[in-house]
């Protein structure tokens, strides 16, 4: 996974291409069916970088609400204070 996500994480899309080609060079004996389909959807996925990294960033990280909703977890958690999540 960390080969392909140098992909996603260039900065370019033209640095992206490069990335896969190694991503294949690396690992296209073992597992083709990945360098085929990011080759073949390329079109679709390269549209990823047109926006900023800052956006990009918020595409390919967990989920926003996820992550919200996690430390939401986190934090009320040991609070005993609440006791049903109604309360809380």
């Amino acid at each position: 996974m960390s080969d392909l996500k140098r992909v996603y994480a260039a900065p370019t899309e033209e640095s992206a291409q490069e990335e896969l080609e190694l991503f294949r060079d690396k690992w296209d004996a073992k597992y083709p069916k990945i360098y085929k389909s990011w080759h073949d959807n390329w079109a679709t996925l390269s549209t990823y970088f047109k926006y900023p990294e800052a956006v990009r960033r918020l595409i390919y990280t967990t989920n926003a609400i996820e992550g919200f909703n996690r430390q939401l977890r986190k934090v009320t958690k040991s609070k005993t204070v609440f006791p049903t999540d109604d309360s809380l």
